[in-house]
């Protein structure tokens, strides 16, 4: 595909602030590899992390919950690599992509699908920020509020998604050595005042590839929505790279935080861990850096796919509105709901991922976005590859019908049957011609 075609649909006059939303995102814009590798390391430092890695604490041996965090990261770099090569390939949003792939109507569905999707997990994470933010204060005797808190979460969040994926990756070069710092040292503290790692009982046994799709599952939406920040990569070296690193290290290095240190400590409370070795400024700096970066995230790629289905409303905006609309969900709590929301996000978002996959590794690059004004307004063997890929995973997932057993992970055995659908029938439509 050549870098000069546009976007599906009539582009709109540009406007400040702009993240090329309608458009192929130009070269002078585009990023190398290590930008794209902090932007997705800094979403992957987050507090759903920690509270992922104390579930598998309680639920597994220590040995097996950290293989089960390395194999499904692993899992995921492999996936996001894969999309995130689409992504600098096209050069647009996922979202755009899907229109291509899934026609007018079913890509727009997908993007407010995922735009839905990413709400609930800004929601999630903006709750995870404020009980966790609340505690943190508590222990220096001050108690703004629990909305006051969210407030300010929320705003932090919202006023860098509005500058898109360059104030990303500025933030993350600073977000990301400190955080790690801190992190380090608190795991450095914890191991120096303890003696012999207490035993940690398994509390509420779960198998091992629960453990993995639920690892897998925290980050495919990012996963499959990878072109978002993809597109701005240089190179496919830069998208490739970015991508796998990004995915891994950023997943697993959460994760895996919270199991050494409730290995360390015996105990599942973060900030009452950093708090017990003396590093409670510490853990503020890093909840709050951790959720600024990733819920960010969250509303660029939320906002992108909401602004190819409602184009009457500029990015910015959509931008404020989601996370207006997170905040009114996280006021009423998000947190109860954890793993079975991990296990629907893959259900329903993974499966979109097999089916662009094939349309780019198979059919071939050059369908994508090519004559995209003519396409019609649905694919219905994408829409049944979706639709398939999404069935079989509900069938699979310990959370939902488990009636069926694949490859134990649940999201990705909706990828490969997406995959296989389409790629059976999803044959090269024919050309349109001018």
């Amino acid at each position: 595909m050549s870098q000069g075609n546009t976007a599906p649909e009539t582009l709109p006059s540009k406007r400040q602030p702009y993240d090329f939303e309608y458009e192929i995102v130009p070269q002078t814009a585009r990023k190398r590899w290590y930008v794209i590798t902090l932007i997705w390391v800094a979403m992957g430092l987050d507090i759903s992390g920690l509270f992922l890695g104390t579930f598998l604490s309680s639920g597994l041996l220590f040995p097996q919950a950290v293989g089960a965090t390395l194999i499904g990261s692993a899992l995921l770099g492999v996936i996001a690599a894969l999309c995130a090569n689409v992504g600098h390939g096209c050069g647009v949003s996922t979202t755009l992509l899907c229109i291509s792939v899934f026609g007018r109507l079913g890509g727009k569905l997908i993007g407010l699908i995922a735009a839905l999707s990413l709400l609930g997990w800004f929601a999630f994470q903006l709750d995870f920020f404020g009980m966790m933010l609340q505690k943190a204060l508590l222990h220096y005797q001050f108690d703004p509020g629990r909305l006051p808190i969210l407030i300010f979460g929320m705003t932090l969040m919202a006023l860098t998604a509005i500058w898109g994926v360059s104030a990303l990756g500025k933030l993350s070069m600073f977000s990301v050595p400190l955080m790690m710092i801190l992190i380090v040292s608190g795991i450095v503290a914890a191991a120096g005042v303890q003696g012999s790692p207490p035993l940690m009982a398994v509390k509420a046994p779960i198998s091992m590839g629960a453990a993995i799709s639920y690892v897998v599952s925290i980050w495919i939406v990012a996963a499959v929505m990878a072109p978002d920040i993809a597109r701005y990569a240089k190179t496919r070296h830069d998208a490739l790279l970015g991508a796998g690193l990004g995915f891994f290290f950023g997943n697993s290095a959460t994760i895996l935080v919270a199991l050494i240190l409730a290995r360390l400590v015996g105990s599942d409370n973060l900030i009452e861990i950093f708090f017990s070795i003396g590093l409670g400024i510490s853990a503020i700096v890093v909840l709050i850096l951790a959720q600024w970066t990733t819920n960010s995230g969250n509303l660029v790629s939320a906002a992108l796919g909401l602004s190819v289905v409602v184009r009457g409303l500029p990015r910015p905006v959509l931008v404020l509105l989601l996370a207006v609309a997170g905040l009114l969900l996280a006021r009423n709590g998000m947190v109860h709901n954890f793993t079975p929301f991990l296990s629907l996000l893959g259900v329903l978002i993974s499966p979109v991922a097999g089916v662009y996959l094939v349309e780019y590794y198979v059919w071939g690059a050059s369908r994508l976005m090519q004559n995209a004004p003519q396409l019609s307004s649905l694919n219905p063997t994408a829409m049944a590859a979706w639709c398939g890929g999404s069935g079989v995973s509900l069938l699979t997932s310990p959370d939902f019908f488990n009636l069926l057993t694949m490859t134990t992970v649940s999201s990705l055995d909706g990828i490969l049957v997406g995959m296989v659908i389409y790629g059976l029938w999803g044959r090269p439509r024919p050309a349109v011609h001018q």
